[in-house]
């Protein structure tokens, strides 16, 4: 081979080994540099209140090569002047082969959604990357309960957080009666306003919203028989001998008849013209001619002026809708309400109904001249809202949304019951379905109690708790009232009805509050089912029972052998509602058991309705107490009856109209006029709801509005279910004052 040749293959040789040498410390580089990574290589962290203590979680950072790497790192850079929201310590400045634990710090100052990504760079081109994200939550807003409480948000408790203002620190106490208010104690107090215009013959009062008004003071009451009540203003009330001929006894003929003489109760030959009988709702009055006792005129069938029927197909001005309550002034206006159907319309039988803009509300109450509605506006639920009648604006509302107590508690919060405890105070009892329960437990129930002032600020707000309570049968206020000091009673039974109309159960849980909602005492009976509650002159009747309670500590007091039923209590007098197709009506001495009279209906006519409410009747011997229900013959022929409280005498009984397609459930008197409530018929005849009170969702019901001159609101202590016109629920505090007649 020439020399030429094997020089030639001596430097292939030699250029294939340079080449072989260099691959080989190539592929020895790789072995030995960092290959980098995170572990994860990415962190979602839970959501953080700012401000809250930070959140920390290890993170490994991984070496897979066989020499160790020098690492800077970048990424974790502020967003303007913003702190820093993550945080890493621990990072290392080398790293051996293997993995090293770093902790990451989640510690936000400012709410948003957070994002960034560390990096982590060897100085030989090494890269690994670990991603981060979370959500800072800013801290929410606490609004204090009143202005004598600070509020702030504790992130530790995650919940608003309540202290008192300091004493001294000027506060407004929500009403005119209340003069140079300042916080004590957390609360806010101060002097009350002085009403006093000095004549006897007024009753001062003081309203939260329009200061001192004088009012006529309710007549004076006379003895019953000849002598009648007068009032001086210097003196007060006082008696004096009725008119000459003045009726006054129970014998009252054309031949003979008990007159007053001369201040005395006498038997007397009455003479031509003498009043023979007295005039009704629907009869005139009655005159002596030739001895024989001739009304003025014709008799009259008392017929509706108005009807609004809220399952007919064209109900006049508004529709169709599922309407099932009402409230009545005492003008004899008339406000419609229902659970969701729209709309919520004010003074529904005047000339001109106002319809509220925002939809339905649940029940309404008459309160300082305006209507205090539930869940209104509906959406959502859990609101108290005051609204003028003559308008339909809204003059202000609570919402139980604003509690973050009450929301960690239930997330679907509605009302349940309103109640009216004096004119600066009302309670709303609102009810919900427990988290701790799931979804789809619905007879499991949560309550709070909420006590609002006359300018719609919060007093008081609780949860209402008991073992009964927390058992899913569906526990439901069935009563609620309130006594003329402003103390609120709560009645609790279970339902066992598993949908609409509800019917209660037994046992029932009696529970007091104070006027401001601080718990005073509460009774557990097994015997009773639940149902409405009244209240008067210190004593608590239960509508299933007999048995009469202590108001002031929940302890029996007397017992009847039948049950309340929806009682009314007079001066002197209590009358247990009737039973619907029974024939027999009672009166007891007011908070005794001792029965006083024993009235039975003429044969053939049993009582049409469960339902009694107490009316004055204007009469020529001045005001008479009457109780007021319906009966009917075994025709069908309805009627209006009331009686005499006093000693069970039928007073009048005035037919009604036949427009009336079943039993009346609520009705309440006005001046001059009487506002019914019943079940309406749906196209194939068939009752709408059946029981339409208590009111239900889609429970549908008629109403009709009758004049009934001579009769108004009566001013006794509890005149009926919803303690008078306005469906109020509590006892009348102004309590005319007269001898107990036996």
């Amino acid at each position: 081979m020439p020399e030429c040749w094997r020089s030639v293959r001596a430097l292939a040789s030699l250029f294939l080994l340079l080449v072989s040498a260099s691959a080989c410390r190539e592929s020895g580089v790789k072995a030995v540099q960092g290959v980098l990574r995170f572990e994860p290589a990415a962190l979602e962290l839970p959501e953080r209140f700012v401000t809250a203590a930070p959140i920390e979680r290890e993170v490994e950072l991984i070496n897979e090569g066989r020499a160790t790497v020098d690492l800077r790192f970048e990424g974790l850079d502020t967003m303007g002047d913003a702190p820093l929201p993550f945080t890493v310590e621990g990072l290392p400045t080398t790293l051996a082969p293997g993995a090293v634990k770093v902790r990451v710090v989640f510690a936000p100052k400012s709410p948003g959604q957070v994002k960034r990504t560390l990096r982590a760079l060897g100085l030989e081109g090494q890269v690994a990357e670990l991603s981060l994200s979370s959500l800072a939550k800013p801290l929410p807003t606490c609004a204090p309960s009143d202005g004598c409480k600070m509020a702030r948000f504790d992130v530790a408790q995650e919940g608003c957080v309540e202290a008192d203002q300091p004493d001294g620190f000027g506060c407004d106490p929500g009403s005119r009666c209340v003069l140079s208010a300042t916080c004590q104690g957390g609360r806010c107090v101060g002097t009350p306003r002085t009403c006093d215009d000095a004549n006897a013959c007024t009753v001062d009062v003081c309203y939260p919203l329009t200061g001192c008004e004088f009012l006529p003071a309710p007549p004076c009451p006379g003895d019953g028989r000849c002598q009648v009540g007068v009032c001086h203003p210097q003196t007060g009330c006082g008696l004096e001998p009725a008119s000459d001929g003045t009726s006054c006894g129970a014998l009252q003929t054309c031949r003979a008849a008990e007159v007053c003489i001369a201040g005395s109760c006498v038997v007397r030959d009455p003479p031509e013209g003498f009043l023979c009988a007295e005039a009704s709702p629907c009869a005139p009055e009655g005159r002596c001619v030739n001895d024989t006792c001739v009304r003025a005129g014709d008799s009259t069938v008392l017929t509706p002026s108005w009807s609004y029927d809220s399952t007919a197909l064209s109900s006049q001005d508004a529709g169709s809708f599922a309407q099932h309550d009402f409230v009545l002034e005492e003008t004899g206006e008339l406000s419609l309400a229902s659970f969701f159907q729209s709309p919520l319309l004010f003074r529904a039988n005047s000339s001109q109904p106002v319809r509220a803009p925002s939809g339905a509300g649940r029940r309404c109450v008459l309160w300082n001249g305006r209507a205090v509605c539930a869940d209104y506006p509906a959406s959502p639920n859990g609101r108290v809202t005051q609204v003028d009648l003559s308008t339909g604006r809204t003059m202000w509302s609570f919402d139980v949304r604003s509690r973050d107590d009450f929301l960690r508690v239930s997330e679907t919060i509605f009302m349940a019951r309103l109640v009216v405890q004096s004119s600066d105070r009302i309670a709303a009892l609102f009810e919900g379905y427990p988290k701790s329960a799931g979804t789809g437990a619905t007879n499991c129930r949560v309550y709070f109690l909420v006590v609002l002032n006359a300018q719609g600020t919060l007093v008081r707000a609780q949860q209402v708790v008991d073992p009964l309570l927390d058992q899913c049968s569906h526990p439901h206020p069935y009563g609620v009232v309130a006594d003329s000091l402003g103390n609120l009673y709560v009645a609790f039974s279970p339902t066992i009805s598993q949908r609409a109309p509800l019917k209660p159960d037994k046992p029932t849980l009696f529970m007091s509050f104070s006027p401001d909602g601080v718990f005073r005492w509460k009774r557990t009976d097994t015997t009773i089912f639940g149902g409405e509650l009244a209240v008067a002159r210190g004593l608590l009747y239960a509508e299933n029972s007999g048995l009469a309670l202590l108001a002031t500590s929940g302890q029996p007091a007397f017992l009847l052998n039948e049950p309340f039923g929806r009682v009314v209590v007079a001066e002197s007098r209590l009358v247990p509602a009737p039973l619907e197709g029974g024939t027999a009506l009672d009166g007891f001495e007011a908070g005794q058991s001792t029965r006083r009279w024993h009235l039975q209906l003429p044969l053939g006519r049993t009582f049409w309705s469960d339902q009694i409410r107490l009316a004055s009747w204007r009469t020529s011997r001045g005001t008479e107490t009457v109780a007021l229900t319906f009966t009917r013959d075994e025709g069908g022929l309805a009627a209006l009856y009331a009686v005499n409280v006093r000693d069970g005498s039928e007073a009048f009984t005035c037919p009604l109209a036949d427009a009336f397609g079943s039993a009346p459930q609520l009705f309440e008197v006005a001046n001059g006029s009487l506002a019914i409530m019943e079940d309406s018929r749906e196209a194939n005849g068939m009752l709408a709801c059946g029981k339409c009170d208590p009111p239900f969702a889609g429970s549908s019901a008629t109403f009709h509005s009758l004049p009934t001159p001579l009769l108004s609101p009566s001013r006794a202590p509890w005149v009926g279910t919803f303690g008078g016109a306005g469906h109020d629920h509590r006892e009348e505090p102004a309590l005319p004052s007269s001898a107990t007649t036996q």
